[in-house]
């Protein structure tokens, strides 16, 4: 079989030589094949097992929701009225998502194997690219498929529509979302120099017009009365992210009329962008094919090692050469100003923390804001998803110390010792995180979602997350003794202590200062006692951090 040709010849692809070359490998790599086979059997039956656990539960609690149909309480009924605006936005936040992804993940992977030797030779590259990106799409649009119908069983626990109508239609907005991002991701990485030049600025203006759409969205669902009529079919008509949640809307009868209008032209629009990824995808560069390997091979390895931190390392960064930052802060005159200054800067430089630490600390209050309106489990699972946000909000801005911590001659000439800078970390994403806590629990306060001693209670979990993320930014690696654990009746204790050892900082925090919150939220008072607890916890966990930070460099 001569698959090659002559140095200086022009390779012409040759279908019998595409047969026989894929047909051999497809002979040589049965073994890893076979491997593959059964990792994706194993990963199968962990998921068939949590959804016989938790899914089918699920399901019996949705079609005793329909059968009985009892009135929709109060938070039931706002989330039901700000329905069409969030299902659009989500809609729009997927593919955003799946697109920014294919920067470095892709969804035509190939391994380096075939990007160095198969590749190069005269062969169709149809025939190696379609079958991945096939591949890609099937798994796409099975996992939107089951995250839509959940979320459809979700809403028809409510009682606002019959189970098979909402899971149905979950079910189709989000295989359409899924599927359509897929493309997008296809096209990403068809014109891979293209988002080397100009992607930082094409994501950019795209993420404000999702934050347009989600701040819309967000007023509606604040509001304290019905939002205006025309601004559930304002986001329903808006493009294919509205398309694909009219039948959900319609499904739970919060809008959509004429959702078969809106059925049809996401199922056009969405054969159309398959058909063009499809078009596409033969025509991706080997450049942009070994990019992907290559990080899906540093990241795996990584992740295999529970390395978090090497994995993270390996995502290549979406930044256009010649970038400047848009605001510059002038260089400090005092010397105690330097770190706050450097701080700053470094958060700067990095806008997408910055949004994306706005967007958790929006979702706080917003989450907590549904506490008085539940009771039992599901209000300790609303205080605790507020608490979880806002901490996710600290630990973006905590980025400057993580970078620190993983190179220490960045900050090896400054006169300081690792402890003492460790606590610097903390002023700017403390105050940061303050202002973005208390913008947001004005706007729930405006809104009568919210009162002011409940306000106050999550401003003052402030330090405590910021000294949690501080912690998670110092831990460095996992000892081995960690990952190798203890051999116990019941199983190795390793997985257990490895999780453990990587949460135990925002854990103690989330456990030791949320009893205060949730007795706020949920119209207990709020005195003196809780605010010294929880600056007391945050002085607790900064020293913690401190602690950590000179073990990490000292050993």
């Amino acid at each position: 079989m001569t698959v090659l040709t002559p140095p200086g010849t022009a390779a012409v692809p040759d279908g019998s030589h595409t047969a026989a070359a894929l047909a051999h490998l497809h002979e040589v790599r049965g073994a890893f094949r076979a491997r593959r086979r059964k990792s994706a059997a194993m990963a199968l039956y962990v998921v068939a097992l949590a959804g016989a656990g938790w899914g089918l539960p699920l399901l019996v609690h949705a079609a005793r929701a329909d059968r009985h149909r009892p009135p929709a309480g109060t938070a039931a009924a706002d989330l039901l009225t700000s329905l069409p605006p969030a299902a659009a936005v989500v809609c729009l936040l997927v593919p955003l998502l799946l697109a920014r992804g294919a920067v470095w993940r892709g969804p035509v992977v190939v391994d380096l194997a075939t990007v160095t030797w198969l590749l190069p030779t005269p062969v169709a590259r149809a025939a190696v690219l379609l079958p991945r990106l096939a591949s890609a799409a099937t798994l796409a649009g099975l996992v939107g498929a089951a995250t839509g119908a959940v979320a459809g069983l979700l809403l028809a626990a409510t009682g606002a529509a019959t189970w098979p109508a909402a899971a149905g239609a979950g079910a189709w907005a989000g295989a359409a979302t899924t599927l359509t991002g897929t493309a997008a991701g296809v096209l990403v990485e068809r014109h891979d120099r293209l988002m080397a030049r100009h992607g930082a600025r094409l994501f950019g203006t795209a993420w404000a017009v999702t934050a347009l759409f989600a701040a819309g969205a967000a007023a509606a669902a604040l509001r304290g009365t019905r939002p205006p009529s025309w601004l559930g079919p304002f986001f329903l008509w808006s493009g294919p992210w509205g398309w694909a949640a009219q039948p959900l809307a319609a499904a739970t009868g919060t809008g959509a009329p004429a959702w078969w209008a809106g059925a049809l032209l996401s199922a056009g629009f969405t054969t159309a962008a398959l058909l063009l990824a499809r078009r596409e995808a033969p025509h991706i560069g080997r450049a942009a094919l070994r990019l992907r390997a290559t990080a899906a091979t540093r990241v795996g390895t990584a992740l295999s090692a529970l390395e978090l931190r090497q994995a993270r390392a390996g995502i290549p960064a979406l930044r256009e050469r010649g970038s400047r930052p848009v605001l510059r802060l002038p260089a400090p005159r005092r010397t105690w100003l330097l770190m706050p200054w450097r701080d700053a800067t470094g958060l700067l430089r990095a806008p997408g923390r910055l949004g994306w630490a706005a967007v958790w600390a929006a979702a706080a209050p917003a989450l907590t804001a549904l506490a008085p309106h539940t009771g039992g489990t599901t209000q300790r699972c609303v205080v605790a998803g507020g608490l979880v946000a806002a901490y996710l909000a600290a630990a973006q801005l905590v980025e400057p110390a993580r970078l620190d911590s993983d190179d220490p001659r960045r900050s090896a000439h400054l006169p300081r010792t690792p402890g003492a800078l460790a606590l610097w970390h903390a002023v700017v994403p403390g105050l940061l995180l303050a202002v973005l806590l208390a913008a947001g629990g004005a706007a729930a306060l405006a809104a009568g979602r919210l009162h002011p001693p409940a306000v106050a209670a999550l401003l003052a979990t402030a330090p405590a997350l910021v000294g949690a993320a501080l912690i998670g930014a110092y831990r460095g690696s996992v000892p081995t003794s960690v990952l190798v654990g203890v051999q116990t009746a019941m199983g190795n204790t390793g997985p257990v202590q490895t999780v453990v050892w990587y949460v135990r900082g925002p854990l103690v925090a989330l456990l030791l200062t949320g009893p205060a919150v949730a007795r706020t939220l949920c119209g207990g008072t709020y005195g003196p006692w809780h605010l010294a607890w929880q600056l007391l916890l945050g002085a607790g966990c900064l020293e913690w951090a401190r602690r950590t930070a000179r073990r990490l460099h000292r050993g």
